[in-house]
């Protein structure tokens, strides 16, 4: 069985971003889909995957019931398609670009924008942004997503192998989770259920922007203690200008309740990736701290570009200052393998743990 320490749960990474790139249009509404073949279409829940809608529309049972989980597996022999229609203005087409965003496909899939394909998915876990300007037009706009069995599609891998790989928590005779870029509780997990899920398990945007907009955001924790946080922002920002742009990048910050302090540089950002770096420290920030042991404390960094006296582009994290240390030191056993959160040690026993919940939604 899979070992998890429960303990891991009290200090993972908390975070979340938003982000503000000229004009954005989520696409999240007014998806249908269909089994591949068929000429029955359903409304789609986005975020959602092909077994939760089917399941809510009545089509399947519910697998946790009985033996209910049997009835719901054929699903994830067939392939499976989503559409929608959604309209571009003249005025958003006056940007000097628009990039269209899948924060997650589920998993393998094409995708098509009017007709040509803009995307080939074959990992659960990444997001994809693509340069769709070329192909919007104004008015009504199509997208259509094949999403193609995460058994049958990777069945050619199994047979050139020749044998399965090991793979105890796979509940089908053939293991094909080891070749999937794709969570594998969905393939069985201890006493949890078996629901090889497809879908659009994340959100869908589209973005229109002018000359550069921010594709990353990283806040980097480089020490941190009960009196001092030392922090390297790293910002990545792209540029389709044809001539260099003269720009100011800032990173906000500030704990609830607090008042905004800022950070900023002059830059000259050149046609493609670009990183900026900038340094700051917070004096006795109030610091993250696991389940019991206090509070969890998070602050806001938004980092922004200006340009031409206009804020730009923008991107939000949401973080959690606290240092987080492995401790192996010679000791009368060896050597001790401990963690310390904010400089405590932190007492862990494993335990085994599956998933809290089977649908990603």
């Amino acid at each position: 069985m899979k070992k998890l320490s429960l303990w891991l749960l009290a200090f993972l990474p908390v975070f979340g971003y938003a982000q503000k790139n000229g004009e954005t249009l989520w696409l999240n509404e007014g998806w249908t889909f269909s089994q591949t073949g068929k000429d029955t279409w359903y409304e789609a829940q986005v975020p959602g995957s092909v077994q939760h809608d089917l399941i809510r529309h009545k089509v399947l049972p519910d697998p946790f019931y009985g033996t209910n989980e049997r009835l719901v597996q054929w699903v994830e022999d067939e392939n499976w398609d989503f559409k929608k229609t959604f309209t571009v203005s003249a005025e958003q087409l006056r940007h000097d670009d628009a990039v269209i965003f899948f924060e997650g496909l589920d998993t393998q899939a094409d995708v098509f924008l009017n007709g040509a394909r803009i995307l080939r998915s074959e990992n659960m876990f990444v997001g994809y942004k693509i340069s769709v300007k070329n192909i919007l037009k104004e008015g009504e706009n199509s997208l259509y997503i094949r999403f193609y069995s995460p058994v049958q599609s990777l069945m050619p891998a199994r047979l050139t192998a020749g044998y399965d790989y090991p793979a105890g928590n796979d509940h089908r005779d053939e293991k094909l989770s080891i070749y999937n870029r794709k969570a594998p509780y969905q393939f069985g997990w201890d006493w949890g259920i078996r629901i090889a899920q497809m879908g659009i398990w994340k959100p869908v945007s589209l973005v229109f922007y002018d000359k550069v907009r921010i594709d990353d955001f990283f806040v980097k924790q480089t020490s941190v203690t009960a009196q001092s946080a030392k922090i390297e922002n790293i910002v990545e920002v792209f540029s389709i200008a044809e001539k260099p742009v003269s720009a100011t990048v800032t990173v906000e910050y500030a704990a609830a309740g607090e008042a905004k302090r800022s950070v900023s540089k002059q830059v000259t950002l050149h046609r493609g990736n670009n990183t900026v770096f900038l340094e700051l420290e917070i004096a006795y920030p109030k610091r993250w701290m696991p389940t019991g042991w206090g509070d969890q404390h998070l602050y806001d960094f938004t980092a922004n570009v200006a340009a031409e006296n206009r804020v730009i582009t923008e991107k939000t994290e949401k973080i959690g200052l606290r240092s987080v240390r492995l401790v192996q030191e010679p000791d009368k056993y060896g050597k001790s393998f401990y963690f310390e959160v904010n400089g405590i040690p932190l007492f862990a026993k494993g335990a085994n743990y599956i998933p809290g919940e089977i649908f990603t939604t």
